[in-house]
């Protein structure tokens, strides 16, 4: 099956039997559900997009010649690297960099391990090897949406996890059978749960030695029997997209994935209980680098967004004479110029790997990894001092259509605006910084690549040092005792 159109995407999740769970109740039918409509109306969007203008997104598929996503590109050339990255681009610009997890994101993920699967094969997972080359021509070609789980309940981070609860709560392997093997627990966090076609579980983190049990990897149907999922509270807004245009759509949700004693068919298993490749799967493959190139191009298009928003503000209200102003409107461009430029440097500093995958220069990436949770709730900050009281200043579409219309076409309006253009950006902006979705955005943009506190330190660790010790060293060596 060639890409998707936003109608197929519907109807294949209208189709299929998850176990949804959702303020207490099964979601049945996620595509007419009215907390969870709007989400899967502009996901279809993507899909339609792809179709819209294919020379940007699609490529032909390596089985068949039909067209696909180039997000699944495993990339062999810089060029490779600037069309996937333009099409993660453009569908970013589609929810303004609001939806981390678009199906771009696992596509990316999945290549890289497919086109790596001489990792898994050196470390003894040969059966692996071939499933995850298979597996990803299979999501490839079927344009398949998917979500993933990466770590474990909060229990007791202080402990490894088969101390936790008596190791009885992180999804780990129980058994075997002819068919496959069995996992039993939970995992977190599959955001885009109600949105895709397939879970993955692969690594996010190194496991310790003598955790072969929980060091599994593979992929299921949603509709897996046993596979259940519990959702978070939705912030998706049912009122007119006036006065929620982001949160009314782009509520991509949250959820813990409860595996009971769920049946994993062997061709979808890529690592069979062993800590060794499991590892090895995040490190040597060089996941880290593909996927950071998603998200960091995703991260520069809501960085661009803030600033169009605050720069609108501002000369919306005439605030942007103001020299304090223009500071925190020049703050906010430092940050989406370094991040373009950091992308730039990482795909022109992009070499081949020892499989023959052209991988981006991982430093401005390991840079920007621990930057960018510092960043984002930065910018969210500055709108809001920018914005200030304007916006409490905003009646909804419902008083925009009532008797006091009058009024507020005389006392809302700005410099620069009507009363009817500063209250809709206002509005959008109030949904970008301050309501719901706002502070879950805020969440993800914290801890979704990791903290930046361990981020940090680990580029402090990852850091090429041999330069910078000669650097001093010159000077030290010319320095009497």
């Amino acid at each position: 099956m060639p890409a998707r159109t936003g109608e197929q995407f519907l109807e294949r999740l209208a189709a299929d039997d998850r176990k949804l769970w959702f303020n207490g109740e099964l979601v049945n039918d996620v595509t007419t559900h009215p907390q969870f409509i709007g989400a899967a109306r502009a996901m279809a969007d993507l899909y339609d997009a792809q179709l819209a203008d294919p020379e940007l997104h699609l490529m032909p598929s390596p089985t068949d010649g039909e067209p696909v996503h180039i997000t699944h590109i495993i990339p062999k050339t810089k060029n490779d690297l600037r069309r996937r990255q333009a099409a993660i681009r453009a569908w970013a610009e589609m929810s303004a960099g609001t939806r981390g997890r678009t199906p771009d994101y696992l596509n990316v993920t999945i290549a890289c391990f497919a086109g790596r699967a001489d990792v898994l094969a050196k470390h003894g997972q040969e059966a692996g090897a071939e499933n995850i080359v298979a597996y990803h021509a299979h999501v490839r070609d079927e344009d398949l949406s998917t979500t993933h789980v990466l770590v474990n309940p909060q229990v007791d981070r202080s402990v490894t996890e088969d101390k936790q609860a008596g190791g009885d709560v992180a999804m780990k392997k129980v058994a075997t059978t002819d068919s496959g093997l069995v996992v039993n627990g939970a995992k977190m966090l599959a955001t885009l749960a109600p949105y895709s076609d397939e879970l993955i579980v692969y690594p996010g983190y190194l496991l310790p030695d003598g955790a072969d049990d929980y060091a599994v990897s593979f992929a299921i149907p949603m509709d897996t029997p046993g596979l259940s999922f519990i959702c978070r509270d939705s912030y998706a807004r049912l009122r007119s997209p006036h006065d929620y245009p982001l949160s009314s759509q782009f509520d991509e949700q949250d959820a813990v994935a409860i595996f009971d004693n769920v049946e994993i068919p062997w061709d979808r298993v890529f690592v069979d209980g062993d800590v060794t490749a499991y590892n090895a799967m995040q490190i040597e493959a060089n996941w880290r680098a593909h996927i950071i190139h998603q998200a960091m191009t995703r991260a520069w298009t809501k960085l661009d967004f803030a600033f169009g928003l605050a720069h609108m503000i501002s000369e919306t209200t005439g605030v942007n004479t103001f020299g304090h102003v223009q500071e925190k409107l020049g703050e906010m461009w430092h940050y989406a110029e370094m991040t373009r430029s950091g992308l730039m440097a990482a795909v022109e500093g992009a070499e081949p790997d020892d499989g023959g995958i052209i991988t981006p220069d991982e430093r401005s990436f390991v840079a920007l990894r621990g930057l960018m949770p510092k960043w984002t709730p930065r910018v969210s900050e500055l709108i809001q001092l920018i914005g200030g009281g304007g916006f409490m200043a905003t009646p909804s579409s419902n008083d925009m259509q009532g008797p006091m219309r009058d009024f507020i076409d005389k006392y809302y309006q700005a410099k620069g605006a009507t009363a009817a253009e500063r209250i809709k950006l206002f509005r959008l902006a109030w949904d970008f910084v301050g309501s719901e979705l706002a502070g879950r955005n805020e969440l993800y943009e914290r801890f979704y690549l990791g903290d930046s506190f361990r981020m940090t330190s680990l580029a402090y660790e990852l850091a090429p040092k041999e330069k910078h010790e000669q650097l001093v060293g010159r000077f030290l060596s010319k320095m009497e005792a």
